[in-house]
């Protein structure tokens, strides 16, 4: 039986757990969205039951990229408090900083969709970090704290 998403929803509210990678290859961070949306996020998804932030980042980076990654470290933790639709969301999610382990697997430069699965409807996009304030990317924060890494984790609370 396949793990089921840390996510649940009810008539008036969404409540879900999500897992972030922050990829930097060369002063370029790697950036997401969806082939129709002019918003970008960093790539992740859903942790499942049962399933660390981690392995989270292993599994989703290898079936939307088929890139194979390590888990550096968490650097970010954010609580999101937003409108999903017409539902209160309340989010948490894990941000770790992870590294490519072999540079072949996608592109490290400009643009590629994700792989021919359920997932082809993302644009993956490499941005230099100093540029990255002329993008609407979530969360805002990073735009601030993608130069500056700090060497313990950080948490943020976000209200929409």
């Amino acid at each position: 039986m396949k793990n089921r998403d840390w996510l649940f929803i009810d008539e008036n509210r969404i409540h879900n757990f999500r897992s972030t990678g922050v990829l930097i290859n060369d002063g370029k961070i790697l950036i997401q969205r969806g082939i129709h949306d002019t918003e970008y996020a960093l790539p992740g998804g859903h942790v499942a039951w049962g399933e660390t932030s981690a392995d989270t980042l292993i599994r989703e980076y290898k079936e939307e990229m088929g890139a194979d990654i390590s888990v550096e470290r968490l650097i970010w933790v954010e609580e999101v408090f937003w409108k999903w639709g017409v539902r209160d969301a309340h989010t948490i999610c894990h941000y770790h900083l992870v590294s490519i382990n072999s540079p072949t697997q996608i592109p490290l430069n400009g643009v590629f969709k994700s792989l021919e699965t359920d997932e082809s409807r993302l644009i993956f996009q490499w941005v230099d970090v100093n540029e990255l304030q002329h993008y609407k990317v979530y969360p805002v924060f990073i735009k601030d704290k993608i130069t500056n890494l700090s060497d313990g984790i950080e948490h943020f609370v976000s209200r929409d």
